[in-house]
């Protein structure tokens, strides 16, 4: 079944570090179904509930790069490669701030 298709390829939650077992999370349209996303293995991925509500509800996005990868953004600009290895920061290191000259 589809079901078993999307827990046997993503096996938890997709969720960035999430280790919660797909065959207990909610399968989501990676594109909503009301947004013309088909119900299909390629639009759709294991989240647990409460990831589910905040990339619903919160703002965050992904997408799936490749069947069992997804790339996540967060609301506030940070983003994630989630695969079968295990979440790899992609944000930017953050800019070292100039040295502050002395005034005397």
């Amino acid at each position: 079944t589809l079901t078993e298709q999307i827990e046997l390829r993503d096996r938890t939650c997709v969720f960035p570090w999430c280790q919660r077992a797909a065959r207990g999370c909610d399968k989501d349209h990676i594109v909503p179904w009301q947004d013309g996303g088909p119900t299909s293995s390629d639009n759709l991925a294991a989240l647990c509930r409460r990831h589910h509500r905040l990339k619903t509800h919160g703002g965050w996005t992904y997408t799936m790069v490749e069947p069992g990868t997804y790339l996540w953004h967060s609301p506030f600009g940070y983003s994630w490669l989630r695969d079968r290895s295990g979440t790899t920061d992609l944000t930017p290191a953050a800019a070292e701030p100039p040295p502050r000259r002395r005034t005397s």
